[in-house]
């Protein structure tokens, strides 16, 4: 991919952080590939920066938002890391989606923007 049209997708996806490595458009979806630029991690137990990595995270498809009736799913690439001091594991990429979610924090704000008008149901068919 193109140098300026990554950042436009990281600009238009809110991934400044990340960097956009492949696009795949299906029939009712489209699927970005993303990994995460390596940076100064800091243990989110203790604050310790005395860290080392630990493994990768198996990659999965995360709804980040929808885009011309189609769902936008980030395929999110992340390592694992330890931390020297506590001993704790925790995966990189946490502010952009909690822990066993399958929403992005971005896609989890549209729901509950979209469950302003309508009922439960209604959003529950869209997601």
């Amino acid at each position: 991919m193109a140098k300026s049209q990554e950042n436009g997708t990281k600009i238009l996806l809110g991934l400044k952080d990340y960097k956009v490595e492949e696009v795949r458009e299906g029939e009712n979806r489209i699927v970005i590939k993303v990994i995460v630029e390596i940076k100064k991690m800091i243990c989110p137990y203790c604050r310790s920066i005395n860290l080392y990595r630990h493994g990768i995270c198996k990659p999965g498809e995360i709804l980040h938002s929808w885009s011309n009736g189609k769902r936008v799913y980030l395929e999110l690439h992340r390592h694992r890391w330890r931390c020297r001091d506590c001993r704790h594991t925790f995966n990189e990429g946490n502010e952009l989606v909690r822990p066993h979610s399958k929403l992005t924090r971005q896609a989890e704000q549209e729901a509950l923007w979209q469950l302003k008008d309508r009922s439960f149901s209604q959003v529950k068919r869209e997601l």
